[in-house]
């Protein structure tokens, strides 16, 4: 092969057959460095995010290129920072409550339930009759006996432990084959006795058509509205009667609600936690166990009182029940099935969870307490481990010493699991009393006709007003609100958009794509220059 050069003219090469050709241009390495440091100039040439372009403009001295670079890295931190408060937010509170409405028409709430509770514990009658019939020891008498019936009021937090005397009571039971639940379902007052007259809507009616025989932390009591029992306690010929659901009003005002005229009977008072005659009532869901958790009112013999109850609901989006109730921090009806009671809420499973608390503690169970007949019933000779106890069953947070901010923020798991309601309706109520004289008094005639008042109490209880407050329990934020959120915090302090993130992506992948093919071709091309 000669090489052959001429003055002015190509560089030419002449091959051993005489023809000339043209010599492929040597190929430079790949510096992965100088790649990445032109595809980032570019980058911030075009880029539209904030900053980056005064970074590389030509011109800038490299105090203005220092300025702007600790501008945008300025602006990326807080964008950074402000991410994260923002989606801890959306972790730590994954629902949110709001208000939907302030005037949710009030029929479609169901009407509370009212137990009404005697404050007088034990039928002096009652309790004097049945110690006369009790055989007992030679020394006592009859009423030494029935001032003893006091120790069964212990359960309830009243007294100190005596264990020398509820040895004594419970052999003396023993003696005469006696249980303290068949003994208070005697000595209660009696719901005959207790409500004189009642009336639903305008309308009278028989007392026992209304009211059943519940049991409550109060002991034995009577309730209207109340669905909470597996089986209700209402006589057999006026089951039939009775509604499926719970009543519902259709107006507000105390004469479209309850009346019940009480009747205390201060002559037979036995036993009372209140140094007072008159009665408990507590307002409460339908389904809910009568507990210490209702709205309590005293009502005082002689007086007539209105209850106003200003009803408010909360119900749980389909989104919001998306999430594992751990998560959203409730339960549904159908999500958590109880042992005694009839439907799943937060009073119920905290009044069982006390049951199990005591019954895993002392081994029984006491009469004011749910129980489907599978525990054993309290006696006399367990009352000391029970008062020890009681803790257990009369705190509002049971297997817990420490406080409710503890609790709540020291992340310890709820008691037995027991967690809110999803949906749930509460009956916040006021109430206004004064004495009762029916002497100038003209309404209602027909409701106190043969009756002779003395001490009796009067109650209406009633809605006050056609609307409530409606609540909404749904996610803090969803998909297309983090994206917006996260979109509209990126935009602020970046300029960042959808197109901004397709050109990195470009730029760093497919644009090494191109490159690659672009080079490839220009081999080629000078291949085929070479062999022409």
């Amino acid at each position: 092969m000669q090489k052959i050069t001429f003055k002015g003219l190509t560089q030419r090469v002449i091959d051993k057959k005489g023809e000339f050709f043209k010599p492929r241009p040597e190929r430079s390495d790949f510096s992965c460095k100088s790649w990445f440091s032109k595809q980032l100039r570019e980058l911030c040439n075009i880029t539209a995010l904030h900053g980056y372009s005064q970074i590389v403009r030509n011109g800038y001295s490299m105090l203005e290129r220092s300025v702007w670079s600790c501008a945008v890295v300025a602006s990326t931190i807080s964008a950074i920072t402000l991410l994260m408060i923002s989606w801890s937010w959306s972790v730590e509170t994954p629902t949110v409550t709001v208000t939907e409405s302030t005037n949710y028409p009030t029929w479609n709430l169901p009407f509370p339930a009212v137990t009404v509770c005697n404050l007088n514990k034990i039928s002096a009658t009652a309790a004097l009759n049945r110690a006369q019939t009790m055989r007992r020891p030679g020394n006592m008498t009859a009423e030494e006996l029935s001032g003893m019936f006091r120790l069964f009021l212990h359960v309830t937090g009243l007294g100190q432990p005596d264990p020398v005397r509820y040895r004594l009571l419970h052999d003396i039971m023993l003696m005469n084959n006696l249980e303290i639940p068949q003994l208070m379902g005697e000595f209660t007052p009696p719901c005959g006795t207790l409500l004189e007259r009642c009336m639903w809507k305008g309308t009278q009616w028989r007392c026992d058509n209304l009211f059943q025989v519940v049991n409550s932390t109060e002991g034995l009591c009577c309730s209207f509205n109340y669905y909470g029992l597996l089986k209700d306690n209402y006589p057999k010929k006026i089951t039939v009667s009775v509604p499926r659901d719970p009543r519902r009003v259709m107006a507000s005002g105390f004469q479209t609600g309850l009346s019940i005229l009480l009747q205390p009977s201060s002559e037979d008072y036995h036993s009372t936690d209140v140094a007072s005659y008159g009665f408990k009532v507590m307002i409460h869901n339908s389904y809910d166990y009568p507990d210490n958790d209702a709205e309590i009112k005293l009502l005082l013999a002689g007086t007539e009182s209105f209850i106003t109850l200003r009803p408010t609901s909360t119900y749980a989006t389909a989104d919001a029940l998306t999430f594992a109730p751990s998560v959203r921090n409730c339960y549904t009806r159908h999500e958590r099935v109880l042992t005694v009671l009839q439907r799943y809420s937060y009073v119920n499973c905290m009044v069982e969870c006390r049951t199990a608390s005591l019954y895993a503690r002392c081994g029984c169970v006491p009469y004011h307490l749910p129980n489907n007949g599978s525990l054993r019933n309290c006696e006399m000779k367990d009352m000391e481990c029970v008062v020890r106890a009681r803790q257990l069953y009369l705190m509002a947070v049971p297997q817990r010493n420490g406080s409710v901010e503890r609790l709540t923020h020291g992340g310890i798991a709820p008691p037995c699991g027991c967690l809110p309601g999803c949906n749930k309706v509460q009956y916040p109520s006021e109430m206004v009393t004064g004495r009762m004289d029916r002497s100038f008094s003209y309404n209602s005639g027909s409701f106190f006709k043969d009756i002779q008042l003395k001490n009796q109490s009067l109650v209406h209880i009633f809605l006050a007003d056609l609307t409530s407050t409606h609540f909404r329990m749904d996610i803090y934020q969803d998909s297309l609100g983090v994206l917006a959120s996260f979109g509209g915090i990126l935009g602020l302090f970046l300029g960042f958009s959808i197109i901004t993130g397709f050109e990195m992506v470009y730029f760093f992948s497919i644009r090494l794509l191109f490159d690659a093919l672009a080079k490839k071709n220009d081999d080629s091309d000078a291949s085929s220059e070479n062999r022409d």
